[in-house]
């Protein structure tokens, strides 16, 4: 009896387990696809919003996989793999994962201005690596440099925001509903 009650625990573990993973694999796609798509129109992209969204409904040990996969394959692709700049898009989409995941419960207009936030922490984190590169250590001249590119992120950020925020944080909801029990096949 114990014997099979521990099989339907890790049937049960295995079945969570896969569901994630493919989940995770398939969000992973949506986010790598949707930039591709959008790449031809400069400062247009789903990216932030998506990851706002996703950051409500997955785990921290989901969205940890999926934004590192996130950005490795995104600058595979792109051929900006790089020590210097890599390491900081990890560190930035990850903090805006984890700051979307702990504020999942507030008011919308907190994610709102985590989003719009997030431009300018996202054109800052690469700061350190272009005064490296050029060997100008002047902090401000890049700052004022990048920031009508902070501004077009910032403002890309506030449409798909408004656009986009709620309807898909509805969907999502309706695609992610878990099964009630998940002993109960629900493929026929």
């Amino acid at each position: 009896m114990e014997l099979c009650i521990n099989l339907s625990l890790n049937l049960t573990k295995t079945k969570s387990s896969i569901r994630s993973i493919t989940l995770t694999s398939m969000l992973l796609a949506i986010l790598v696809i949707q930039e591709e798509l959008l790449v031809f129109i400069p400062q247009v992209q789903l990216t932030v919003i998506l990851i706002i969204v996703y950051a409500h409904f997955l785990s921290y040990k989901e969205m940890v996989p999926l934004v590192i996969g996130y950005v490795i394959l995104d600058n595979l692709i792109m051929g900006s793999f790089s020590l210097l700049y890599t390491p900081p898009m990890i560190i930035t989409w990850l903090l805006l994962a984890i700051v979307a995941r702990a504020l999942r419960k507030k008011p919308d207009y907190a994610l709102f201005i985590v989003a719009v936030l997030f431009a300018f922490v996202y054109g800052w984190s690469f700061i350190p690596s272009a005064m490296l590169i050029q060997s100008n250590f002047n902090f401000w001249i890049y700052v004022k440099a990048d920031f009508i590119f902070e501004m077009g992120m910032a403002a890309n950020s506030v449409a798909t925001f408004l656009l986009f925020y709620r309807p898909l944080k509805e969907l999502f909801g309706k695609l992610y509903k878990k099964p009630r029990n998940e002993n109960i096949e629900t493929f026929n």
